[in-house]
């Protein structure tokens, strides 16, 4: 993949990029690959350098700092076609000469998510050309193991802690979760969310859910004004995938007061699906429903749904019976119990003994911070959706 960077400003030759290899440092020292004579800019300023699947813009502890769309960069990011790198008055694009989808496939797709055979008409397109993404689809279809690494890229070591969370469709993101991961620092969600929906497998993602008030440790108070200001930020980037059916930016469990936040206008015109729709709610509670029951699995202490308390639990008995349960006693019971307990609003899930046998969107952990539609499966037992209750 031959990729370069074009100066805007000041004006010159492009900058070509060793093609699968290297990297370029800028900044005013002689010794830099690409020497600008700025004053502003520090002597090492700034670097791009190939990681073996992306190109990658980190700052090198300059005293202005480097912007990238707009934003100032605080950790490495990948670069994708069309990014504005800004630093002192120097101001590049970045380009690459990645083949161009068929537009009208790719609209196709995404007015019809669910409709395999425009996937499989793309999938042989990419494999003719050589591309393997057209194999992973092929090989996603056919239920097959499939290597997320190369995909991921920027984002695999996040992925790994568990501050991304996927839900894959046909080895594309389907609905993403960025949340704290335990012993990590917040994440910086901005540039996670830009990094992901640039990724080739991103372009398609239904559903955004971002635990905005942990992720930026917010007060009640602060946070529909920093809502909102997500909303904007979402609107403005260069790719904001059509598909997009919905923004969560979690809940708060109180009497409702104002009412929900929904979608700003400006994001609603980007995206029209979202129109509408709430993106934060105070509610009454959340709830479990059920989704399926494995074979020869008895429920008991719930039909269809039922609401949560502090005091809610899971466990197993006797012949094959899962029971959810608000018991008397403290949680000394046998059976292996876990439960539902609420912090600052917000329903967790404390795994206790049955850690490893109860999963969260399929993660193994021992407390889970629980989000609007997480899937909570009880393994060989059945498998239930968080709700909010309005």
């Amino acid at each position: 993949m031959r990729a370069w960077l074009e100066r805007e400003a000041p004006e010159g030759d492009d900058i070509t990029l060793p093609e699968g290899s290297g990297s370029l440092v800028f900044g005013r020292s002689p010794k830099c690959t690409i020497v600008f004579d700025d004053l502003s800019l520090s002597a090492r300023h700034c670097e791009v350098a190939w990681d073996g699947g992306f190109w990658r813009l980190r700052d090198l502890g300059s005293d202005a700092g480097t912007r990238i769309n707009g934003l100032s960069l605080t950790h490495g990011r990948a670069l994708f076609t069309g990014d504005r790198i800004e630093f002192g008055g120097v101001r590049l694009r970045f380009r690459s000469d990645i083949p161009l989808d068929d537009p009208q496939l790719l609209d196709a797709i995404g007015r019809s998510p669910d409709d395999e055979s425009n996937w499989l008409v793309y999938a042989d397109q990419l494999q003719e050309r050589g591309d393997p993404l057209g194999e992973r689809i092929t090989r996603a279809r056919a239920n097959s193991k499939l290597d997320h690494l190369p995909w991921l890229g920027p984002l695999w070591d996040s992925f790994i802690a568990g501050e991304l969370e996927v839900e894959w469709h046909l080895g594309f993101v389907k609905r993403a979760i960025i949340r704290t991961a335990a012993g990590r620092l917040p994440t910086d969600w901005r540039a996670l969310v830009s990094t992901l929906l640039n990724l080739r497998v991103g372009r398609f993602v239904r559903t955004l859910v971002i635990d905005l008030p942990r992720l930026q440790n917010l007060t009640p108070l602060q946070i529909p004004l920093e809502i909102v200001s997500a909303q904007h930020f979402l609107a403005e980037l260069p790719s904001l995938p059509s598909t997009l059916e919905r923004i969560s930016f979690g809940y708060h469990v109180s009497q409702p007061a104002s009412g929900p936040l929904s979608v700003t206008e400006e994001l609603a015109l980007r995206v029209p699906r979202l129109r509408g729709t709430p993106v934060y709610q105070r509610v009454n509670g959340v709830r479990l429903r059920v989704i399926s029951v494995a074979e020869g699995v008895t429920l008991k202490g719930i039909e269809g749904s039922r609401v949560l308390t502090g005091v809610t639990r899971i466990r197993r008995g006797n012949r094959n019976q899962v029971f959810i349960e608000s018991p008397p006693m403290p949680f000394l019971g046998d059976g292996n119990p876990c439960y539902f307990a609420f912090t600052d609003g917000r329903a967790q899930l404390v795994s206790g003994r049955m850690r490893g046998e109860v999963r969260v969107n399929n993660r193994i952990d021992s407390l889970y911070p629980l989000l609007p539609d997480d899937v909570i499966d009880v393994l060989a037992g059945g498998k239930f959706r968080l709700e909010v209750v309005t």
